[in-house]
């Protein structure tokens, strides 16, 4: 279950409207609503699917600019600078964080569990060599599982 972080309103006197559009900042997911006398437009994308997140500030409000890797648009205007840029440090945060997990993570792993394997297949061999006696391995064991 997602936790909701933030709330951004536009300002309904000088967007000229009686329904103001919405962004709902998840701590998981963002969610953009903006709805009209006879239509509603709902928005809900995951932080990895932010191309780009655009804050813009003014003398008393902030706008914002958001644009996806499908190509959809959401645009707030006359937000609060204080929560605007409160959203934007979330938001800036989540998106590094969804697309450094995926290149990171998978490469990284890897690299480690296989130079601990190397290792440690390199330690039997040698015990099994008479090359090292059983207490030498067994600390360098532990060493090994220590620092992975």
């Amino acid at each position: 279950m997602s936790t909701l972080l933030v709330t951004l309103k536009g300002n309904r006197l000088f967007n000229k409207t009686l329904f103001s559009p919405r962004l709902f900042v998840h701590d998981d997911l963002l969610m953009y609503r903006k709805r009209r006398w006879f239509m509603v437009r709902d928005m809900t994308i995951s932080y990895n699917q932010v191309a780009r997140f655009t804050l813009a500030k003014g003398i008393f409000f902030a706008h914002i600019d958001i644009i996806t890797t499908g190509g959809d648009e959401m645009e707030i205007n006359y937000v609060s600078k204080k929560d605007a840029s409160q959203a934007k440090a979330i938001v800036d945060q989540k998106i590094y964080h969804a697309h450094a997990k995926h290149n990171i993570s998978t490469q990284d792993s890897r690299g480690d569990i296989g130079s601990f394997e190397k290792t440690m297949n390199r330690l039997k061999e040698l015990l099994n060599r008479g090359k090292i006696s059983e207490k030498e391995y067994e600390k360098k064991k532990k060493e090994l599982l220590k620092d992975f």
